[in-house]
């Protein structure tokens, strides 16, 4: 990978309006045509945006192969094609910026957050990151989210069922900074068989970075867990649950599930059955009495039903902003 010598570099996009000639078009130039809303996408009535989504998608593969990160910032009162363009930050870890005007304070800080420096005078960023995970023979890699794109690197801890980016165990980030993070999910391999009790499971995370002098840089992070039999042991379970993080996945799993699958009420449904499942597994209760039910103190903070999936009053350019979440952490 870093044989081809491919240097980091930034696009900043600074948009005004919607694009209306060539094949990145989201409207016509005739003002008695509006730009197409969510009622639209749903009747299929979007002459547009398949079209145009494709030809993004297109740049920002090729963006993200030549380590190059795309930020997009919009500033308008009407919508830009944001959701036409998500994939150009989406795939090269670039920052999207929604704001009524250039001019206002909330772009202007936005902006200067970017060129933040650190007690050497450096820029606070560094570029062409990869990312390599390890493990032991227990666990399997199920997939990624975050800001990157799969090496289609598939080693033997790849599993065959696949979460967010899968079917490997390599990813590229065309930029980092202090706040990039990238949530790698796991599976325990069936083929192993239960793990030992008591024994531990090991994970590695390899990143390769170009510093923002030009040098490269490798940092190797080890961890290493007991493991607990979720029935014998489930108060150990309970002990190493982190609220914080939890939640933060899955909103990750569940803004990725809305973009995938494009349905909002499905997506609330899947995590109201997820947080009865959490419910029934860790909470205690008496049978047919609410009242008896209590949790665990470091299972009072968990994601369920949300406006993750509401539109209403919300214009697509709006509720693109929200794939955002598929890059926070719980800080």
């Amino acid at each position: 990978w870093y044989q081809r010598r491919v240097r980091g570099a930034r696009v900043m996009l600074f948009v005004g309006g919607p694009g209306t000639q060539g094949p990145g078009m989201i409207v016509s130039e005739d003002l008695k045509e509006a730009i197409r809303s969510h009622h639209d996408i749903d009747k299929n009535d979007v002459p547009y945006m398949k079209k145009a989504s494709r030809f993004y998608e297109g740049l920002a593969t090729r963006a993200a192969k030549n380590g190059h990160t795309i930020d997009i910032f919009s500033a308008a009162l009407h919508q830009t094609g944001l959701h036409e363009m998500r994939h150009l930050t989406m795939f090269t870890g670039g920052h999207m910026v929604l704001a009524d005007a250039f001019a206002t304070t909330l772009f202007k800080q936005s902006y200067q957050m970017l060129f933040a420096k650190n007690e050497k005078g450096e820029h606070k960023m560094g570029f062409n990151v990869n990312v390599e995970v390890k493990s032991t023979r227990e666990l399997k890699v199920t997939g990624a989210l975050g800001p990157c794109v799969s090496l289609a690197r598939k080693g033997p801890n790849v599993s065959d069922t696949e979460l967010g980016i899968g079917g490997t165990n390599v990813w590229q980030l065309c930029s980092g900074d202090p706040t990039t993070t990238l949530a790698i999910f796991f599976e325990v391999s069936s083929q192993q068989g239960t793990p030992p009790a008591g024994g531990r499971g090991a994970v590695q995370f390899i990143s390769q970075y170009q510093h923002i002098n030009g040098t490269k840089r490798i940092r190797v992070t080890t961890l290493a867990r007991h493991w607990a039999d979720p029935v014998a042991n489930i108060q150990h379970v309970a002990a190493g649950f982190d609220q914080e993080v939890s939640a933060a996945l899955m909103a990750r799993i569940a803004v990725n599930r809305n973009e995938t699958d494009n349905d909002g009420p499905d997506v609330l449904r899947w995590l109201d059955r997820m947080l009865i499942r959490l419910c029934q597994k860790f909470g205690d209760f008496n049978k047919e009495d609410a009242g008896s039910f209590k949790f665990p103190d470091n299972f009072t903070l968990y994601l369920s039903s949300c406006s993750i999936s509401a539109v209403l009053s919300s214009s697509k350019s709006s509720t693109t902003v929200r794939t955002k979440l598929r890059i926070t952490g719980t800080s």
